[in-house]
C-alpha cells in the first residue's frame, strides 16, 4: 500500500468514528501516523487517540476519543445528557474539559476523563451518533438518588422516557445507595410531573383523593398545541403550576399569557398557583379546586 492509499484508508476510517482514530488498530500505518502527526493534520489528545485536528474543538470528537480508550465504556453525566438530548454541538470543547465515563471497573480519574464506576446493563446501552451511552430512563432513574427527580423531570417533559417506563426500572438499582429517594420519584412520576412544582401539585390532588385529570396531555384548540400542567377534561378546568424561576423569564411569561388566551377562547377555566402557595397554603388550592369541581357537576346534572 502506498503513502496516499495509506492516508486515504486513515481518513475514511476517522471519519466513520467521529474523526478519532485508535494507533494500535493500524499498525502497518505507523509511518503514516507520524508523518500526519508532523504536519498536524492529526492530534494525539489522548494515549494512542488521535483526532482529526479540524475537530479539536468539537464535542463529539472528543467524547469519541475518550469512548475509544475504552471499550467497555459509556458517555456518563452530564456528556450523557448532552449526547441523549441533541445538545452535543452546543459550545466547543476546551481547554481543560474533562469527558465523563461511566465503567464497571474501576478506572482513575485524569485531567482528561473523569471516570465513576457503574455497572450499566447491556440492555439498557444505547448509540447516539456514533456514542455510547447509557439509556435516558436508565440514566434518569439512577441519578434520582441524587437530584430527586430534575433529570427525570426534564426527560419526560421532552419524552425522552414515558411513565409507563419507569417502575421496571427501579429493581436494577437494589442494593445501591439512594434506592428509597429512586422509589419516591418513581413512585411520584407516573402521572408525568415536567417540574418540581407540578410533581407537588399532583402529590397533592393524589393525597386528597382529587381524580379525574391527566397531566400535560396535549390539548388542541383552533390549530393550537397545549399541554396544560392538569386538565380535569370534564369539568373544562385547568390546573397550572407557575414557578417564578422558570415563568418570570419574559419568552415564558408571554407565552404563558398566549396560552392562557387559547385556553380561555376554548371555554376552560384556569386556575394559577405558586410554589408558595402549594407549600404554604395546600388546601386553599384543594378547596378552590373542589369547589369548581363540585359547581360543574351540579350544573351538568341540573334541568336541561
Amino acid at each position: 500500500m502506498d503513502d496516499l492509499d495509506d492516508v486515504m484508508l486513515l481518513t475514511n476510517v476517522m471519519n466513520l468514528n467521529n474523526g478519532v482514530l485508535r494507533r494500535r488498530d493500524h499498525p502497518r500505518s505507523r509511518t503514516t501516523f507520524d508523518a500526519l502527526e508532523r504536519s498536524g493534520a492529526l492530534v494525539r489528545v489522548l494515549p494512542g487517540v488521535y483526532v482529526d485536528a479540524t475537530l479539536i474543538t468539537s464535542r463529539r470528537t472528543r467524547f469519541a476519543a475518550a469512548l475509544a480508550t475504552s471499550p467497555g465504556a459509556v458517555l456518563w453525566g452530564t456528556d450523557a445528557v448532552a449526547a441523549l438530548t441533541g445538545r452535543l454541538d452546543e459550545r466547543p470543547f476546551r481547554p481543560g474539559d474533562r469527558v465523563q465515563l461511566a465503567h464497571l471497573r474501576g478506572h482513575v480519574s485524569t485531567d482528561a476523563v473523569r471516570w465513576v464506576r457503574r455497572r450499566v446493563p447491556q440492555e439498557h446501552r444505547v448509540r447516539v451518533q456514533g456514542l455510547r451511552c447509557p439509556s435516558a430512563r436508565y440514566l434518569a432513574i439512577e441519578s434520582a438518588a441524587r437530584d430527586s427527580g430534575a433529570l427525570l423531570e426534564q426527560f419526560l417533559r421532552t419524552g425522552l422516557v414515558k411513565p409507563s417506563e419507569l417502575a421496571a426500572m427501579v429493581p436494577l438499582f437494589d442494593g445501591s445507595a439512594g434506592q428509597e429517594t429512586r422509589r419516591r420519584v418513581v413512585r411520584t412520576s407516573v402521572d408525568n410531573p415536567w417540574s418540581g412544582g407540578e410533581r407537588l401539585l399532583h402529590s397533592l390532588l393524589r393525597r386528597h383523593r382529587i381524580t379525574g385529570w391527566v397531566a400535560n396531555a396535549e390539548l388542541v384548540i383552533d390549530g393550537c398545541r397545549c399541554f396544560p400542567d392538569v386538565l380535569f377534561e370534564e369539568a373544562g378546568l385547568v390546573v397550572e403550576f407557575d414557578g417564578y424561576e422558570v415563568h418570570s423569564k419574559p419568552e415564558v411569561f408571554e407565552s404563558d399569557r398566549r396560552r392562557q388566551n387559547v385556553l380561555t377562547m376554548g371555554d376552560y377555566r384556569v386556575l394559577r398557583y405558586t410554589w408558595k402557595q402549594l407549600n404554604d397554603e395546600p388546601l386553599v388550592m384543594i378547596s378552590q379546586v373542589r369547589a369548581f369541581l363540585a359547581r360543574q357537576s351540579a350544573t351538568d346534572s341540573g334541568p336541561t
